[in-house]
């Protein structure tokens, strides 16, 4: 039976029920007029909110969905990737964790419920069904996405070779019906094409490879002594953190970056022998940039006077890791997030230097989609910059 997302949100509470019966016991000695946003007085208020759900429903309320409904909200209302993830479920959650995106491809996240497509790997499973960024999957296999927390959807998205996920996409009014046959497939290696006699490195995965890829790429731009360079990361979602200060470290050295949490000492990444290459560089970015590509996209403007170009990233770089609870079930909770050397935590949109608009303000523009723009803007930065050195 649905249940409202109010619902969930307002019982989400129930969550912080098993940690905190020793603040209740001291609680109920102290006067809740106090501080409004106090443990004991929320609790209060989602006692008395559950007891007036199940005796004044419309319908016979199960405590165990209201529950489960309650630890998916309080992870929903952190970020798309703290989740609760039950005891009777915990195989599968491991066994879809264990497989990724390997069989899609698709980087599927939910917000307020809704479960939207962040990013679709290039040459993926996911891209040949025509899956695109910003789809709404509302339904996979005629089961409502809202009803699925985010290990259920992370389970069908691993599902074995072979199997087809039939969806129900929503997408810009359009209301479309996709097959999504899942494989294996071979993650996108890093690429230098030329865009407008500029060369244009494009990483579209961050895997075990693609740092040995790339270093051979940029070693060949040194030896041609280009002296610009254009970063595609768009549409890149998700992947090694780990791969992406590798990249960084081609093109620059010294304190790249670090991962930090509240309490434990931050872990340091430095670049350890000189770069390979150095001169102007422009990042591509998008709204599907997330993770090691702001990362990246950060530590290049930080360490290598990088200039990012396009509309805000996603904006979550961060560390998940389980938190195992009294009943057995699992919290997979974000503990820390990474940074630039010198910069702010990676939980919020990167800051472009150049941004350009979804909906452009010129009417010429909205001609060209924002795919085109984005690299016409880059290769406009880095010539008028180049013309500026010469003028001087």
């Amino acid at each position: 039976m649905n249940r409202s997302r109010g619902l969930f949100l307002l019982v989400s509470l129930a969550v912080l029920v098993p940690v905190m019966t020793t603040v209740l016991w001291s609680a109920g000695r102290r006067s809740t007029d106090g501080d409004a946003d106090s443990p004991d007085k929320n609790l209060a208020i989602f006692s008395e909110v559950l007891n007036l759900i199940r005796s004044n429903y419309v319908d016979p309320t199960d405590s165990g969905q209201l529950m489960a409904g309650a630890f998916d909200g309080m992870g929903d209302a952190l970020d798309p990737f703290s989740t609760w993830v039950p005891v009777d479920q915990l195989a599968v959650a491991d066994a879809a964790n264990a497989v990724g995106r390997s069989h899609s491809g698709l980087t599927l996240l939910k917000d307020q419920g809704i479960a939207f497509v962040l990013a679709v790997e290039a040459g993926s499973p996911a891209a040949q069904a025509g899956l695109q960024a910003g789809d709404i999957v509302a339904e996979i296999d005629g089961r409502s996405t809202r009803e699925m927390p985010t290990w259920a959807l992370e389970a069908q998205l691993a599902g074995s070779v072979g199997t087809t996920l039939k969806l129900r996409v929503l997408r810009q009014g359009d209301d479309l019906k996709l097959d999504l046959p899942l494989a294996d497939y071979q993650p996108p290696a890093p690429e230098v094409v030329e865009h407008e006699g500029l060369p244009m490195l494009r990483i579209g995965s961050f895997g075990p490879e693609t740092v040995a890829q790339a270093r051979a790429l940029v070693e060949g731009l040194a030896a041609r002594e280009a002296t610009q360079l254009l970063v595609d990361l768009r549409g890149v979602a998700g992947g090694s953190p780990a791969a992406a200060f590798g990249l960084a470290a081609l093109f620059a050295d010294g304190e790249l970056g670090q991962l930090a949490g509240r309490s434990d000492e931050p872990r340091r990444f430095n670049g350890e022998s000189a770069p390979l290459w150095r001169g102007e560089i422009v990042v591509l970015v998008d709204a599907s940039s997330q993770g090691p590509a702001e990362i990246l996209a950060a530590v290049l403007r930080a360490r290598a006077g990088a200039r990012l170009v396009g509309v805000e990233t996603f904006g979550w770089a961060g560390e998940v890791e389980p938190v195992e609870l009294s009943d057995g079930s699992r919290l997979r909770l974000t503990t820390a997030f990474y940074a630039p050397a010198g910069g702010a935590p990676i939980s919020t949109g990167l800051a472009r230097d150049l941004l350009v608009d979804a909906l452009p303000r010129h009417v010429g523009d909205r001609e060209k989609p924002l795919a085109d723009r984005l690299p016409e803007r880059g290769v406009g930065l880095l010539r008028g910059s180049g013309a500026a050195r010469q003028a001087a």
